[in-house]
């Protein structure tokens, strides 16, 4: 799952997203871009469930349209 972070500017808020994904999820692998505000979330949890841990740390988070870049959440199975 791909997710916009507009609150995501610094090392300091990628170690906050990174925390509060890792609490509900130790397994979940976690990947922050940046540059583009992005993080790419690979786990047990559900796309509301990220949502709601990344807003419960104060982080105002949305679902990345498929197809967006680099970690999207693009199947292949559209063709697009």
């Amino acid at each position: 799952m791909l997710f916009d972070i507009a609150t995501l500017k610094d090392d300091t808020a990628a170690g906050t997203v990174t925390q509060a994904i890792l609490a509900r999820d130790p397994t979940a692998e976690i990947t922050v871009q940046l540059a583009n505000r992005r993080v790419r979330v690979e786990g047990l949890m559900t796309e509301q469930q990220v949502l709601d841990a990344l807003q419960g740390a104060g982080h105002f988070a949305s679902k990345a349209p498929p197809h967006s870049g680099e970690g999207s959440t693009c199947c292949g199975g559209c063709g697009g």
